[in-house]
């Protein structure tokens, strides 16, 4: 009985050693800690990241010697999000993602990884697409100057040529404003915070799809809330507009788009709802993603540029906003701005009453 005891003790120390082998040459880092928060373990990779140094950082809590803000509150929160670019407290220039990931009933896994290199190629990509933009935009308002002199019926043989240079000419010059609208966002961490009246943004968005719709479709509007945003009005009204021209845009004449601003405790919702061809199942995951299309000949005859919900997605993000569609083949599609009942704010006029009242006394 001892010999096949001291096996398994020998098999399991083994384990323990490889494991601790493999720990130890990990670039990310690795700390275990307990209930209290009081590190019990880490690997040399945190020791470099964190500034940790063995064996007097064992048993200390760790927001002791790791000096991150909101650390604490993170990991009392569950650390159930990942803490996204956080700098190193030993390197300013190193960023880093933290993943806290339970093991035991008191006991987790804290994992800290360099995402430095990734962060700066995707800066190098939003500055990419900001310099290409910013430098087409020249040449193609030159070259879109000369064609609207041109007059396609003084010369027959070239008419149909001449209109289509039109058309794609535009169709380029939106696709750049639309990058440099995206190139923005993206550099955007926060947008201002201002009231933002409900009752004229749907009106302007009603009156945007009636122009866009020149009578070929039936477009209505109505608001169940009075209550009001908190965030940008100019990017706002950008994404709405985009899912109403949207809407216009792939919804057969005849049709109907409706659009609708109502609140209840959890928040407020923007709905787009129209009766057009609608999307099968398998494309909406993608739809905020840049270019991609359920429908490459019908968004180029009709003027898409593949990046609106792209825009629609970045907008609501930094509104702590999400979109949700709902549509099927031939059922039209339903298209919501969900916001949190942090961003409603009381109508005007109910605060300018209550301001109005004397005080008691």
């Amino acid at each position: 009985m001892t010999r096949p005891s001291a096996h398994r003790r020998s098999h399991l120390v083994g384990l323990l050693r490889a494991f601790r082998d493999a720990a130890a040459a990990l670039p990310d880092a690795m700390v275990a800690i307990d209930g209290a928060h009081r590190i019990r373990w880490f690997n040399p990779a945190a020791g470099s990241i964190f500034g940790l140094a063995y064996p007097g950082a064992l048993n200390q809590p760790l927001t002791s010697v790791v000096s991150i803000p909101g650390l604490d509150e993170w990991i009392n929160r569950g650390g159930a999000d990942v803490l996204a670019s956080v700098t190193s407290p030993t390197n300013e220039s190193m960023h880093l993602n933290l993943h806290l990931i339970p093991y035991d009933e008191d006991s987790a896994l804290l994992l800290a990884r360099d995402v430095s290199q990734v962060l700066r190629l995707e800066q190098m990509r939003r500055d990419f697409i900001a310099n290409v933009s910013h430098e087409l935009r020249t040449p193609l308002t030159v070259v879109h100057g000369y064609l609207d002199f041109i007059e396609p019926e003084q010369i027959p043989e070239y008419e149909s040529i001449i209109r289509e240079l039109r058309s794609q000419s535009r169709r380029m010059t939106q696709i750049v404003e639309d990058l440099l609208t995206l190139s923005r966002l993206d550099a955007e961490v926060v947008l201002p915070r201002a009231r933002v009246p409900m009752e004229p943004m749907i009106n302007a968005l009603k009156r945007d799809a009636e122009g866009l719709s020149q009578g070929r479709h039936k477009v209505t509007a109505s608001r169940d809330s009075d209550r009001d945003l908190e965030g940008s009005s100019r990017d706002l009204y950008s994404a709405f507009s985009n899912l109403v021209s949207n809407a216009v845009r792939y919804t057969p004449i005849g049709g109907t788009i409706h659009i609708n601003w109502s609140s209840d405790h959890r928040g407020g919702r923007l709905r787009v709802t129209d009766t057009g061809y609608g999307i099968s199942p398998q494309h909406l995951p993608r739809l905020t993603e840049r270019f991609y299309r359920v429908s490459t000949s019908r968004s180029r005859e009709t003027g898409g540029t593949g990046l609106g919900l792209s825009i629609v997605k970045h907008v609501l993000q930094l509104h702590d906003a999400h979109l949700e569609v709902e549509s099927q083949p031939g059922s039209g599609s339903s298209f919501t701005c969900v916001f949190g009942s942090e961003r409603l704010l009381a109508p005007a006029k109910q605060i300018e009453d209550c301001r109005d009242e004397p005080s008691a006394g």
